[in-house]
């Protein structure tokens, strides 16, 4: 009876290995948990922003509201690409 059971994971996984819809799904939920991620990373760095507009003198915020804003577009263009990346290669973790 184990046999059977080792058997049919076996065959299960070999099914999923080869199956184009379990994979694409399985990028797209990767995808997904990698933007929620992002917004985690990029929610932090907004609230790192706030504290540092807030104890800034109003000589430094220029210099404070530059460097965020373009530390912004950067991290934007990495997980643009990265996502892309994903995308297009149907790249997991697991693989």
């Amino acid at each position: 009876m184990a046999e059977k059971k080792d058997q049919a994971a076996a065959d299960t996984a070999s099914m999923m290995a080869n199956n184009p819809a379990a994979k694409m799904m399985t990028t797209c939920m990767e995808m997904g948990a990698e933007i929620m991620a992002f917004g985690a990373r990029r929610m932090e760095k907004d609230v790192s922003f706030q504290k540092d507009m807030l104890s800034a003198t109003p000589q430094d915020m220029f210099h404070i509201q530059a460097a965020f804003w373009q530390q912004v577009v950067e991290d934007y263009q990495a997980e643009s690409q990265k996502l892309l990346n994903m995308a297009h290669i149907g790249k997991t973790t697991k693989d």
